[in-house]
């Protein structure tokens, strides 16, 4: 069966997809959930500088500690950009990169490029000291305060980065003014990619847990089905 990496998106850590792990596991796949350097542990820990690098890091250390081929390498939200870097220097480990409502980068993009310029200034006003900016209100208790440099970093990728046998999106169409209906339209303009959209929130795993549990499954397993779910298109809101 399949070995399946998730990497969570800004602010959290691995217990974010805790409800589908044993699922997952229970269909028999390999199954690891991480969570990023200054994410997880004390929360008074003094963590060194952090930055996207970091991340990326991480994922890749991990998979090759961990002796992990043939991987099926998902991301949530900013996760997008370290599963695309992580791909990047992994040429021939990762079978299957799945973007879950996250950011497809261009070499030379961050999140900084890609949000809206309201979006942007939240992050400069939740920043209590420039050095890390705290979650938006209404997200889970165990959110971190995510490192500022992993946002502002631009990320370098080559041709390595989507040379991989499936690539999947999926769009979370509740938050339609979001900056991932952009990455939707141009992952479908693309072409080459396996397209789901769903009527959930950014926040996907409150709501959508089952389907996005299913949609990973399908992706492991690499069934062909496709979710094209009636969208909320007059929501504004993660």
């Amino acid at each position: 069966m399949a070995t399946i990496v998730i990497v969570p998106g800004g602010y959290h850590g691995g217990w974010y997809f805790s409800p589908i792990l044993d699922d997952l596991r229970a269909a028999g796949h390999g199954v690891h959930a991480l969570t990023l350097t200054g994410l997880g542990g004390p929360a008074d820990r003094a963590w060194p500088a952090i930055n996207l690098d970091t991340h990326i890091d991480d994922v890749v250390s991990f998979i090759e500690a961990e002796r992990l081929d043939d991987v099926v390498l998902c991301g949530h939200s900013y996760g997008g950009l370290v599963i695309a870097g992580a791909s990047d220097r992994l040429p021939g480990r990762i079978r299957s990169l799945l973007f879950i409502d996250a950011l497809v980068p261009r070499d030379g993009e961050s999140v900084w490029t890609t949000w809206d310029p309201v979006q942007r200034d939240a992050f400069v006003r939740n920043s209590p000291d420039g050095i890390v900016t705290n979650p938006p209100p209404g997200v889970d208790a165990r959110a971190r305060p995510h490192p500022l440099a992993c946002f502002m970093q631009p990320i370098r990728l080559g041709d390595a980065a989507y040379a991989v046998q499936d690539k999947a999106f999926v769009w979370c169409g509740g938050w339609n003014n979001g900056p991932f209906r952009r990455v939707h339209d141009r992952v479908v303009s693309e072409g080459d990619w396996i397209v789901h959209r769903v009527p959930f929130g950014h926040d996907v795993m409150n709501g959508g847990a089952e389907v996005i549990r299913d949609v990973i499954l399908a992706t492991a397993e690499r069934r062909p089905d496709r979710w094209d779910i009636d969208l909320p298109f007059n929501a504004a809101t993660p």
